[in-house]
């Protein structure tokens, strides 16, 4: 009888167990400054909000946003404003405010926030939280921001946070050091420079490829040194084309404008889409600035010994990479593998960083005719209203009130108005021509790296220690659990 309510006692203690672990999502966005934090950043992370509350399975948010629940002005919003008298415009062109004055400003919308990003608040906040986890649950951290390099060391990069504060890579280090070394904590970074992040996986945030005690994972938009795929003030949301969108479709089933995706996520079969699967559904799927990399990939890359480097086998790895890099290949009208595509990709490259080079060259002096335009007619609108040139003055103030209306006539009669708004409207159109160029760059990076990668797959499984096989699988165990 003792023996029986010793083994009741015992199972009921692991069901307390059970039924107590839990998975938690700590969710931290927003931009360190109003005009800096970006619409879209708000989106962003309302849309991951839907779509971890969209998946099976229960999970505690912790949301830390901009400001926290305050009432000020947070968010900066851009909208083409309408060409006329009302919305200030000409106005606008001639003193080049141009860009601001689409601009307006509100406090946040994002559901369940707990706190503000302000770092002196923050890290105490999650040093608390993280220290609750215990054997059983689950953490999950997803950044949604901005990013700043360290040139010197990539465990010095930061995320920018509210107020214009930060916290490096060391400093979150020595945060995720609360957490219980059994509880599985992968994170999702979607800033520039966010690979710099990966280093959480080693012991101190260091350059090595031992791997830290702690159960640790993630996934990054781009590598410690390379800017992501910029953040826009702008509601267009079909136009949002950024890492985590791929990511976070892949795990709903349908892209942020509501459509399902096309291609299925979930490679193994097995009916639940992974953090990796979401990874590389990204990489396969994104037609984006974005070169993106998960710690296992990072792994490989750090792994390779020297005397590697130089093997080539001539053949194409069968493996996800090799396929995924077929993939891109075929999507962008390319050979999809052999000595064709590289011939290819070299030639293509080639015209794009030409045509790279010609926008460069015509954005530079399109700025300086600009310059020299606006300063043109700032001078005769000065010379009858003097006062347009004090803002922030009662003259100016006055101005406004009395004078407005005929100045800005005057504007939209000058015989340079309409070469000044020809040459701004052809600035804007080279900016998303860059992005364009820029984009298509980046897909013939993707490739090479994922044909690097799929090499890099490849000798690792004929060479690697016993130890580095056990750290990798580590890596991808982590990975490849679902949210």
């Amino acid at each position: 009888m003792r023996f029986r309510a010793i083994l009741l006692s015992a199972s009921l203690l692991l069901g307390m167990k059970s039924v107590a672990a839990a998975d938690h999502v700590w969710i931290v966005g927003g931009g360190p400054a109003l005009g800096n934090s970006q619409a879209q950043i708000e989106l962003n992370v309302n849309w991951v909000i839907q779509v971890l509350h969209g998946n099976p399975g229960a999970r505690q948010l912790h949301v830390y946003y901009t400001d926290g629940n305050a009432p000020g002005k947070d968010v900066v919003l851009w909208q083409p404003p309408k060409e006329s008298r009302e919305t200030l415009q000409p106005l606008a062109r001639v003193f080049d405010e141009v860009n601001a004055n689409g601009e307006s400003y509100y406090s946040h919308q994002v559901p369940h926030v707990v706190g503000g990003t302000e770092a002196s608040a923050l890290r105490p906040s999650l040093e608390k939280e993280f220290s609750t986890l215990k054997p059983g649950d689950r953490a999950l951290l997803i950044y949604n921001g901005h990013g700043l390099h360290d040139s010197r060391d990539a465990a010095g990069n930061t995320l920018r946070l509210w107020n214009n504060t930060s916290l490096s890579v060391r400093e979150l280090d020595q945060i995720m050091n609360r957490i219980d070394p059994a509880v599985p904590v992968r994170f999702v970074f979607t800033q520039c420079f966010s690979g710099g992040f990966e280093r959480l996986v080693h012991p101190r945030a260091q350059d090595t490829l031992e791997l830290g005690e702690a159960n640790r994972c993630g996934f990054f938009a781009e590598s410690e040194d390379r800017e992501a795929e910029g953040c826009s003030a702008s509601i267009k949301i079909g136009d949002y084309r950024d890492y985590s969108t791929f990511f976070f479709a892949a795990l709903q089933g349908r892209m942020r404008t509501g459509e399902l995706i096309e291609v299925n996520p979930d490679r193994d079969g097995d009916g639940v889409v992974s953090l990796h699967e979401a990874h590389l559904f990204a990489l396969a799927q994104g037609q984006n600035a974005d070169l993106p990399r998960s710690t296992t990939e990072v792994f490989l890359e750090r792994w390779q010994p020297w005397y590697l480097r130089w093997v080539d086998t001539g053949a194409e790895p069968d493996n996800v990479y090799g396929k995924i890099a077929r993939e891109v290949a075929r999507k962008n009208g390319l050979p999809e593998a052999g000595p064709a595509l590289v011939h290819e990709m070299r030639g293509r490259r080639q015209a794009l960083a030409t045509a790279m080079d010609s926008l460069l060259d015509e954005q530079a002096s399109l700025g300086q005719e600009l310059g020299a335009l606006r300063s043109a007619i700032r001078k005769d609108v000065a010379a009858r209203w003097p006062e347009a040139l004090s803002p922030y003055t009662l003259n100016f103030a006055n101005f406004l009130k009395k004078d407005l209306t005929a100045a800005q006539d005057f504007i939209l009669a000058h015989p340079r108005y309409a070469e000044l708004v020809a040459k701004q409207d052809r600035r804007a159109a080279l900016d998303e021509e860059v992005l364009h160029v820029d984009r298509d760059i980046t897909q013939l990076d993707k490739i090479l790296r994922l044909r690097t990668l799929a090499r890099l797959q490849s000798q690792f499984e004929q060479h690697a220690t016993a130890r580095e096989r056990e750290w990798y699988g580590r890596l991808m165990s982590c990975e490849g659990q679902g949210l």
